[in-house]
């Protein structure tokens, strides 16, 4: 949402901003959960006017008070208002509820290792591979109890879940089910495996 106007500048600073940094930390620490919009958006709204109350009554003998009295003498003057005051109170109250935001999510979840970014594939693949591993070789098991073996060449990332696949390459061994391994020559280059058809993944990560 971009603000195209001063009252949405303020609305978002001091009515969303802060939930959705608290949104941002829970979703570090907590497992996501299919949730309604109505319920994403309340929880948004209630911990802004939450954060942003508590800030503006830290800061209003410092900020909102002097601000009241600069525009009252203005306005007893006769002379115009500039925003400026105002816009850079806003601005230091939503930066204090969003500071009181994160002091409260590390108050909650003390010491609690944040959830990792990024699907458990690239993590697995990418992330959690050693920095002197040659390679990782794949045990890849199907929904039919066909199973894979291979080196991992590579893996997309489309955004939907059926359209992802990964690709091993030699040495390929390949069992199907009530059958032994058997080696596959040396056409089997590649084997592209989609990850709607993949039940289980096993990584061995070969050092050099």
């Amino acid at each position: 949402m971009v603000p195209d106007s001063l009252a949405a500048l303020v609305s978002f600073l001091l009515l969303l901003a802060p939930g959705i940094f608290w949104q941002l930390q829970r979703a570090r620490y907590r497992p996501a959960v299919k949730e309604s919009t109505l319920i994403e958006v309340s929880r948004v709204v209630l911990t802004s006017l939450a954060a942003t109350g508590l800030a503006a009554a830290i800061l209003a003998g410092w900020v909102w008070m002097p601000l009241y009295r600069h525009v009252e003498s203005f306005a007893s003057s006769g002379s115009p208002v500039t925003s400026v005051p105002y816009i850079a109170a806003v601005v230091a109250t939503s930066l204090l509820a969003c500071g009181l935001v994160l002091l409260a999510s590390l108050v909650k979840w003390p010491g609690r290792a944040p959830i990792n970014e990024g699907r458990i594939w690239s993590q697995a693949l990418v992330d959690m591979r050693p920095a002197g591993a040659r390679a990782s070789y794949l045990t890849v098991e199907l929904l039919d109890n066909t199973v894979w073996k291979g080196e991992l060449i590579g893996f997309d990332s489309d955004p939907e879940d059926a359209q992802r696949s990964l690709a091993i390459g030699p040495p390929v061994r390949r069992k199907r089910p009530r059958e032994e391994f058997e080696n596959l020559d040396d056409r089997w280059r590649v084997v592209i495996l989609p990850e709607s058809q993949i039940k289980s993944i096993q990584v061995v990560y070969v050092e050099n």
